[in-house]
């Protein structure tokens, strides 16, 4: 994927990690039939039926918006996802011979559900793809931004992504990198790579009740607590991904517990 125009060097790094994503989420699919050949139409997703997304073989498909190419999806990019769960989508344009592998809704999110650690690439994969569209939204509203932008964040070593007792209107996934969870100045937990943190206190409504700090320099997604709420509605890998990132820091911290409890008796 590449958008049209001049782009912030911000998106170059979510471009190539959107691309990744898509590679190792798709490794191991078996098509269900053979790639669907579309020449000159100006909405392929016209053709899709209600239940189908696709994934560019070859070709290029252009992303039209008010009649103005805004954007080129490539080979290996999927295609109707929004359309598929019943998102607004943009007109898809093509102009050259394009073959897409057309999928069942239902049979990808079976093959995407059937592992945990493909349950975790979709995730990273449509947290990716929100926070490269709003990285484009800031590039194109600048007058206007009154606020520091979110979305792909490079933190430093030793520096506080979250504070304790902070009000709590994002939510983090930790692209690269580990970071420690401290209370009180004592160190409790990590968050390790690929994990979402800072949900807790989003959900709850309550200040942050621990400090994260990036334990070595991190790529961070941070998404504003809306979105994230609006994509755990309409993606539910989004929740599975949570629940097993939540369950084996509520496992580590029982384990510190039952340490402490042993030294003391």
């Amino acid at each position: 994927m590449f958008f049209v125009g001049r782009t912030p060097q911000s998106i170059g790094g979510l471009l190539d990690r959107l691309q990744t994503l898509s590679s190792r989420l798709m490794a191991g699919y078996k098509t269900e039939s053979e790639p669907r050949i579309f020449t000159n139409d100006s909405q392929i997703l016209d053709s899709f039926s209600c239940e189908q997304l696709g994934r560019i073989r070859s070709g290029m498909v252009t992303v039209m918006s008010k009649g103005v190419a805004v954007a080129c999806l490539e080979a290996g990019d999927l295609v109707g996802v929004n359309r598929v769960f019943g998102l607004p989508h943009s007109q898809l344009k093509v102009d050259e011979p394009v073959q897409i592998d057309l999928m069942q809704r239902d049979h990808f999110m079976q093959f995407v559900s059937s592992h945990p650690e493909r349950q975790h690439r979709w995730s990273n994969y449509l947290l990716t793809l929100s926070a490269l569209y709003q990285e484009m939204l800031v590039h194109f509203h600048v007058p206007t931004q009154v606020s520091t932008p979110k979305g792909f964040q490079q933190i430093s070593a030793g520096e506080v992504i979250i504070r304790e007792g902070d009000v709590a209107d994002t939510v983090y996934q930790l692209m690269s990198g580990n970071a420690d969870v401290t209370v009180n100045k004592v160190t409790v937990g990590e968050v390790l790579e690929g994990e979402i943190f800072g949900a807790m206190a989003v959900f709850t409504r309550e200040a942050r009740n621990a400090t994260v700090i990036a334990r070595e320099d991190c790529q961070l997604l941070a998404i504003p607590k809306h979105q994230f709420i609006g994509l755990m509605r309409t993606q539910p890998e989004t929740a599975i991904t949570l629940l097993d990132n939540m369950s084996r820091r509520i496992k580590s911290l029982n384990e510190q517990v039952l340490r402490q409890t042993l030294c003391v008796a």
